[in-house]
């Protein structure tokens, strides 16, 4: 699946704008390790993307590249220190669409301007998932319940006011239904408390979910891809259950902070999208149902305005 088929129109061209160039700054980059900021607990979607693209940027760039996991507030604390961090590419930052929905939110923060963007990574679909404390089979039958028992179905999300929260909101809105929302502080102990009976349900990636799927602890009523995905062809569609105005793809890039030198930018853009061109990382991706993508720094910056104009609206 291309890019365009995946995000249609996020990535028209924008305006190309020049970054300030610091020359001292920029000779001989990079001198020393470069850490990547992960804002999210480990062993998560968003980990094991930066895990993988620190792998593939050490040997590229000949300096070691670490992950530090930076998790809380629904990725806005790991965020919030990129934003602060020195513009001179030793400080870089998975973003995603949760980080992006969570500084909208946040007083002062900008996830378009405060940023530099360097590269889209990937993007993916969710899938409803419910325990064994649900017993239904299906999308329609969940909604039946919901409808009986107005906020009786306890759902997770991975923080208060990330995608997933809104997502699962949106969806409730379209279903009319009301749902009891627990947030927790990452995809893991979230779905611990699922398929421990503690609450019925999740929006998760099928990354996330895929072995408490494979084990039987958990199942999978729909997903929100535009079609059944290869990795999971028995999971139906939200638009084939029934709802196909429902929309929520995740997606994943790198940025910096706010005025990173152009040529590091430059230099940073070309390794990343090696790394997710490589044949290993596009294998792990796609096992993941994630889509590998890359972009220019103009055309992810076109596309995450578009997110903040459109996350901005929904979450109003």
């Amino acid at each position: 699946m291309t890019l365009v088929r995946m995000l249609p129109a996020a990535f028209a061209l924008a305006a190309f704008g020049a970054l300030p160039n610091t020359a001292a700054a920029q000779a001989g980059y990079p001198e020393r390790s470069i850490t990547v900021v992960v804002p999210w607990p480990a062993g998560g979607f968003t980990d094991r993307l930066g895990r993988m693209m620190a792998d593939k940027l050490s040997p590229s760039l000949g300096q070691p590249v670490v992950v530090e996991n930076r998790p809380g507030a629904s990725a806005g604390i790991g965020s919030e220190y990129v934003m602060r961090a020195a513009p001179d590419g030793y400080t870089l930052l998975v973003t995603s669409t949760d980080g992006t929905v969570k500084l909208l939110q946040g007083k002062g923060t900008d996830p378009v301007t405060q940023f530099t963007q360097i590269t889209m990574l990937a993007s993916q679909p969710v899938t409803l998932a419910v325990g064994p404390k649900f017993t239904g089979e299906n999308l329609a039958q969940f909604v039946d319940e919901a409808k009986r028992n107005p906020g009786g179905i306890a759902y997770a999300s991975n923080g208060e006011g990330g995608a997933t929260h809104y997502g699962m909101e949106m969806f409730a809105k379209q279903a009319g239904i009301r749902l009891n929302h627990i947030p927790y502080k990452g995809t893991a102990p979230a779905l611990q408390d699922l398929v421990g009976g503690q609450i019925e349900a999740t929006l998760v990636s099928l990354q996330g979910v895929g072995a408490q799927l494979q084990a039987g602890r958990a199942r999978a009523l729909a997903i929100t891809s535009p079609k059944r995905i290869e990795s999971a062809p028995d999971i139906p569609t939200f638009a084939e259950s029934g709802y196909p105005g429902f929309d929520l793809t995740l997606w994943y890039g790198m940025v910096g902070p706010k005025g990173l030198p152009d040529e590091i930018v430059g230099k940073l853009n070309q390794a990343l999208r090696e790394a997710i061109a490589a044949p290993d990382v596009q294998q792990q991706l796609r096992s993941a149902a994630a889509e590998p993508i890359s972009s220019s720094p103009e055309k992810m910056l076109a596309f995450v305005q578009k997110e903040a104009v459109r996350w901005g609206a929904m979450i109003r």
